[in-house]
């Protein structure tokens, strides 16, 4: 497997659509795809499916309130810095879109126009509501209009290999620039590196991240 020239993945297209199930998905997952759209030109759309409210589990509901502000304003920031408009949230349910396939699929075919590239984690990814979004994705977007990334995929032995032997999977490149940009706007998502100021019950541990900003993204078509 080559790294592929990004005009070829974006070419003909005028929006990149990412579709991040969780905020910080869009970074970990397709950080490299945005700079690269933004480079030739296209306008970038990032919809956030849920607001990663029960990625520590069920909390009291004032919790789960601040909880949703804080990753949201993650994902808020982490536009600013790249220079994208701000993400859409669709605040759906976090660990229950396996109970939404309707609402995915209605709101996707609202956004999966014929100029745009949409892309979405790996239909094999390892999460469930990560595996909704994307057989939502393949069932509205038409041959050739939809990308999957791998999340969680990367740190599992078994997906990733199932991931890797998918024909046609393509890699891009991260300048050291880009990588080091990557790093920093990854930083932002401070919710999930940390458990009540402590790294004990991070989601995000230190050899996570490690996986999540290599030099190399990877992208397979979905049809």
């Amino acid at each position: 497997m080559l790294p592929v020239p990004e005009e070829k993945l974006l070419r003909g297209f005028r929006t990149l659509t990412v579709l991040a199930p969780h905020p910080d998905d869009e970074i970990f997952g397709c950080f490299g795809l945005i700079r690269c759209a933004q480079r030739l030109g296209l306008s970038v759309e990032v919809h956030i499916v849920t607001d990663g409210e029960r990625c520590f589990g069920a909390l009291p509901d004032d919790e789960e309130v601040a909880l949703r502000a804080a990753r949201q304003q993650e994902s808020i920031q982490a536009a600013a810095l790249l220079g994208y408009p701000p993400p859409t949230f669709w605040g759906l349910g976090d660990s229950q879109l396996m109970e939404q396939p309707a609402l995915i699929e209605r709101a996707l075919q609202n956004h999966c126009r014929a100029d745009a590239l949409c892309v979405a984690p790996w239909w094999n990814d390892g999460h469930p509501d990560h595996e909704m979004v994307a057989h939502g994705l393949r069932q509205v977007s038409a041959a050739g209009q939809s990308l999957f990334y791998p999340v969680w995929a990367l740190i599992d032995r078994a997906r990733r290999t199932q991931f890797f032997a998918q024909q046609g999977v393509a890699a891009i490149t991260l300048a050291p620039a880009e990588r080091a940009l990557k790093r920093r706007t990854a930083a932002l998502f401070q919710t999930q590196f940390s458990r009540d100021a402590t790294p004990a019950g991070a989601i995000i541990r230190d050899e996570f991240l490690a996986e999540f900003t290599t030099e190399h993204e990877y992208y397979v078509h979905g049809h």
